[in-house]
């Protein structure tokens, strides 16, 4: 018969091979949790793509902003302004300097802008008479006021600006 030192001997070993088994199962989650974080994690190529989307959509929308002669800062999309969205204060800055800059500080105030193509209005409801006294034209299968190509922009200005949520 065993002694009870056998017996405790025994158990022990059992102890430390049940310690030892939990300790690689626990490396082995660690592992297999790490592995399953980067399938999660969009590759490089995925990451460049989105990074390319977002500089050319930005591109894109500021030369609009441009061409309408409209502030970054008074850029709104469904009532919602571009500008308050920013909240880091280098973020603003960045936008901040596109409207302070002049790069011809002593040029004379421009002639009249003329329409190459319809331009797109961002007109109040409150506001469509006006507009439509001054020669817009509403789109109703797009739901759009535009001011067709040749108009000068000028009479138009509130309501230039990028418009990508139509208003009636």
């Amino acid at each position: 018969m065993a002694t009870r030192q056998e017996i405790q001997a025994k158990l022990a070993a059992i102890d430390q091979r049940k310690a030892q088994a939990l300790k690689d199962l626990q490396a082995k989650r660690a592992k297999l949790k790490a592995k399953l974080a980067l399938l999660d994690r969009p590759t490089k190529s995925q990451r460049r793509l989105d990074a390319r989307r977002k500089i050319l959509l930005g591109a894109f929308v500021l030369e609009q902003l441009e061409h309408a002669g409209v502030a970054p800062q008074a850029f709104t999309f469904e009532g919602k302004r571009f500008f308050d969205w920013l909240v880091r204060p280098n973020d603003r800055a960045v936008f901040e300097t596109l409207t302070t800059r002049d790069p011809t500080p002593q040029s004379p105030a421009p002639g009249p802008r003329i329409a190459a193509t319809d331009t797109i209005l961002n007109v109040p409801f409150a506001d469509k008479d006006q507009a439509k006294a001054l020669g817009a034209h509403w789109q109703p299968d797009k739901k759009l006021w535009v001011v067709p190509a040749g108009l000068d922009l000028t009479p138009f200005q509130p309501w230039l600006g990028l418009s990508t949520s139509p208003r009636a």
